[in-house]
Formats: structure tokens, C-alpha cells, sequence
């Protein structure tokens, strides 16, 4: 492949959300109180990125007829890779990330064959279905968590409540997604949630994870000396741009507005990251 497809590369593998798959796995190593000095949270981020690369690929490849309605930009419906190049791409990073997560523990191993089984099986048939392709998404984003924390000899409660957050959050960002492209679901013959309910009682419906979430960062905040460090202001700032986003969305109307509360989500999900990374949870 030429060195002028990488940026292609980039763009179909969805490159800055995997960067944020493996941070997540590093937020689950620093919250079991893994010592980032040591080279296996870095080798199962490393292969978390990769299997989210895979993830993306793929799903790329199985939404071409939705994405020619929903997302014209994309590489694969303008002609920028092939197909087939799409599918080697998607192959080689499943492999790679599999190779590193056998390399780091056999139990990381397990981990990442059911995350990728899962993410090939949303693909060809859970997408369709309500809440449930939905929840297999965020449980493969939990998972991460808990990929991470396996560098730790040590599984307490933060990585438990961190993988309920993680959880919570990209299931509502999935729904908030199946509302934008509601058009080219609709065109394939998909039955999600939002086609078959509408986009406001979708809206209600995430509002249960959003809810969870805002609760659960004030009570760290409330139930911790506050202070001015950098974890402290993060959680503030975690707290209001999620009931920020709570409030709009019941405001919320059509494909662009709901790509903006998205795109929301995506930045709650990092600075949440940052959060856990500032400051280990003490529960």
C-alpha cells in the first residue's frame, strides 16, 4: 500500500477513537493500581487500539449501503480503499492485537477473542436489534476496562464502577448514533430503537445512563475533600458538560444536531479518561 493511502488508513480505522480505546485500558490499569511504569498496560493499550481499529474497519465494510445515505465522507463510499484492502487492513489488526494480548496474559487473550467475536456479530446481526446491538457496543467499550485492569494483580471496586461508566456512556452515544442515521437504517431495513420508538423516546431513554453517570461523579466529588488539583476540576467539569448534554438532547432535532450531541458524548467519554488517570478512585 501506498505511504499516500495512510491518511485513508486513518480515517477508516477511525483512528482517534481507537487512541481512545486504549487509553480507556490504561484508565482500567491505573485504577487497579497498576504501576504505568511496567511494559503490560502498555502492551494490552496497544492491543486494545488495535482491536478497536479492526472493530471500525469492519464495521465500515458491513455499513457501506447505510454509509452511502449517512456518511458520504467516509473512505470505503468515495472510493479512497478498496474493498479488499479495507478487509486485509481490518484482518491484520485483528491479528496483531491478538498476538499482543497472548504475548501479555492468556486471560487477555480470552478477552479480546470475545470483544472482537462480539463486534463481527453486532456487525452481521445485532445492529439491527434494539438496545441490544447497542449494549454489545458498550459492553466491548467496559470491557476495555477491565482488559486494562488485568496488568493489576489487584480487582477492586474503581474498576468495577469505572467499567459501569464506560457502560453507560457509550451506550448512550451508540443511541444518540442510531438516531443520526436513522435514513440509511431505515433504507437497509434496520429495526433500531429510535426507528421503531422515535428519536425523542430515545432521547428519554439514555437520559437512565446519563442520569447514573452525572450521579456517580458528584458523589466523588462531594465525598472527597475538594480541592483544586487537576482530577477535581475535571470532575466538575465532567458533571456540567453531562447535564449540559442531558438537557439538549430533549431539545434535539434532526441528523446534524444529533451528530453535534454525539460528538458531546465522544469528549465526556475522554475527559472522563483524564479523570480516572488524575485521580485514582478511592471508593
Amino acid at each position: 500500500m501506498r505511504l499516500s493511502k495512510i491518511p485513508y488508513v486513518l480515517k477508516l480505522v477511525r483512528f482517534g477513537n481507537c487512541v481512545v480505546a486504549a487509553a480507556t485500558s490504561l484508565a482500567g490499569s491505573w485504577a487497579a493500581s497498576q504501576d504505568l511504569s511496567s511494559d503490560k498496560p502498555w502492551l494490552l493499550a496497544v492491543s486494545a487500539m488495535l482491536i478497536a481499529c479492526f472493530g471500525n474497519a469492519y464495521n465500515d465494510i458491513c455499513d457501506l449501503p447505510a454509509d452511502r445515505v449517512n456518511r458520504p465522507d467516509r473512505v470505503l463510499v468515495r472510493g479512497d480503499i478498496d474493498m479488499v484492502s479495507a478487509l486485509r487492513i481490518a484482518g491484520w489488526c485483528l491479528a496483531l492485537g491478538l498476538m499482543l494480548s497472548a504475548y501479555a496474559y492468556v486471560d487477555a487473550l480470552i478477552i479480546a477473542v470475545t470483544v472482537a467475536t462480539v463486534l463481527f456479530i453486532y456487525d452481521k446481526t445485532l445492529k439491527s436489534t434494539p438496545l441490544l446491538g447497542n449494549a454489545a457496543v458498550a459492553a466491548t467499550c467496559a470491557a476495555t476496562v477491565a482488559y486494562g485492569a488485568l496488568s493489576s494483580s489487584t480487582w477492586n471496586r474503581q474498576v468495577v464502577v469505572l467499567m459501569v461508566c464506560a457502560f453507560g456512556l457509550t451506550l448512550v452515544r451508540e443511541l444518540y448514533k442510531d438516531i443520526q442515521d436513522e435514513e440509511g437504517d431505515r433504507a437497509m431495513g434496520a429495526r433500531t430503537f429510535p426507528i421503531l420508538f422515535g428519536e425523542f423516546r430515545s432521547a428519554l431513554v439514555a437520559l437512565l445512563p446519563l442520569a447514573f453517570t452525572i450521579y456517580f461523579v458528584l458523589y466523588r466529588i462531594f465525598s472527597s475533600t475538594p480541592n483544586w488539583g487537576g482530577a477535581y476540576v475535571a470532575g466538575v467539569a465532567l458533571t456540567a458538560g453531562l447535564a449540559w448534554t442531558a438537557i439538549r438532547s430533549l431539545t434535539t432535532h434532526g441528523p446534524a444536531q444529533w451528530g453535534v450531541r454525539s460528538g458531546e458524548v465522544k469528549i465526556w467519554i475522554v475527559l472522563g479518561v483524564v479523570w480516572v488517570l488524575l485521580w485514582r478512585l478511592h471508593i
